[in-house]
């Protein structure tokens, strides 16, 4: 075993997609950030989302992926149960939007903030201290729905990185001189968070416990967001008062038409849907490749890049904060292990090789008590006595070589 105190986990080649992931989140963040169009339209923008999420449903032909053959499993469950699994997933899509869309409405009629409708609903906007919420909220549902077990590395990684997260914000001063408003929008936050983590992991007990092919789980929320947006449409095209209306997504909807900026509104749009389009497939494959967790990674980058871009240069010392917290993340998803103390002794990776070193025991236990063990109907392993070879192969009585 290697003396070094960090050492390397199960690393391959699909851990870059939560890596390139969070690059695309990056880039959609700065591009909603210094795009110049001062016109948002929640409507063609959500339609815009739906249409880049739903073709996701074009992955397998991309792939050159045979559903009947890569899911062969989920032609034992039932059509009723089928269906019974798509209208929980659904209803947890929309509880889940429905929650995420009174907390943007709190903050943007209660606490008077700018909202921007264009972010990416594929992720919360949260900060270190939600994100912490959200990671035990993960585990605990993992566990009941999933059956993971967590050991003492992931318990100690947990409690670091939410403490570093807590400091985080108090030297951000997120949480100073707030009044109650702002920590009755956190608390409704929190909600989305336990939402939030439901959703994910339910995600992965489909595709994990059933085997229901990613792309059809993927492209059921896009579907429902489409139609919540047509609803939406519908209802504004009947308003009034259009663009004079005291409601900011009915007035910005006829202020995009009028605006002057229409070339830009559309580049934006068009842009919006290129990263859905990108973005939707790698969240669905980060998904079906790791654990509910590893979604956390896009969480972290994209919280510290936001808090980058918006402090000033005297609190760039927060790096080092975010830098102890992003290692403590790579600890619980045993991307890195502390080899000490025996923090790695009950990582995958050592639980698996623990395994195949028990396997192959029992078997060279189970041939030295049988004395002789059949290969095949010409050949066999005979234990040999008062010899220095162990073992000689032998041809079996009464069998003959061509």
């Amino acid at each position: 075993m290697s003396k070094s105190f960090i050492v390397l986990g199960t690393v391959n080649k699909k851990l870059l997609l939560p890596f390139f992931l969070a690059i695309f989140q990056i880039s959609y963040i700065i591009f909603n950030r210094y795009y110049p169009v001062s016109v948002d339209n929640i409507v063609i923008q959500g339609i815009s989302v739906a249409l880049g999420e739903m073709s996701v449903k074009f992955l397998p032909c991309i792939l050159k992926i045979n559903n009947k053959e890569e899911f062969k499993e989920n032609e034992y469950v039932s059509m009723k149960r089928k269906i019974i699994h798509y209208i929980i997933l659904s209803a947890l899509y929309l509880v889940n939007i429905v929650i995420a869309g009174l907390a943007k409405s709190y903050d943007l009629t209660v606490r008077g903030i700018q909202i921007d409708f264009a972010g990416s609903d594929l992720f919360p906007s949260i900060d270190f201290i939600l994100m912490g919420f959200e990671m035990i909220f993960m585990i605990l549902i993992s566990i009941k729905l999933l059956k993971y077990k967590y050991y003492k590395h992931h318990i100690y990684s947990t409690i670091v990185l939410i403490i570093f997260g807590i400091i985080s914000e108090l030297c951000l001063e997120t949480y100073f001189k707030k009044d109650s408003k702002f920590f009755i929008g956190q608390l409704i936050k929190v909600v989305v968070t336990v939402s939030d983590a439901t959703f994910y992991c339910f995600k992965k007990y489909m595709m994990e416990k059933y085997y229901y092919p990613y792309w059809n789980i993927a492209f059921v929320p896009g579907v429902i967001y489409l139609i919540i947006s047509i609803i939406v449409l519908i209802v504004l095209l009947f308003d009034k008062n259009k663009e004079n209306s005291v409601n900011l997504w009915i007035s910005s909807f006829y202020k995009f038409f009028t605006d002057g900026t229409l070339g830009l509104s559309i580049g934006r749009i068009v842009f919006i849907f290129v990263m859905h389009l990108i973005i939707c497939p790698l969240t669905i494959l980060n998904i079906y490749y790791f654990s509910p967790n590893f979604i956390l990674i896009i969480f972290q980058i994209s919280r510290i890049a936001n808090n980058l871009m918006n402090n000033s240069v005297d609190k760039l010392y927060c790096i080092v904060f975010y830098v102890i917290q992003f290692l403590a993340l790579m600890i619980h998803l045993e991307i890195i292990e502390l080899n000490f103390c025996g923090l790695n002794k009950n990582t995958k990776k050592n639980i698996d090789l623990r395994g195949i070193d028990d396997i192959s025991l029992e078997r060279q236990d189970s041939m030295l008590d049988q004395g002789c063990v059949d290969i095949n109907k010409d050949y066999s392993i005979e234990k040999l006595e008062n010899t220095d070879k162990a073992f000689e192969m032998k041809e079996q009585e009464g069998q003959t070589i061509d």
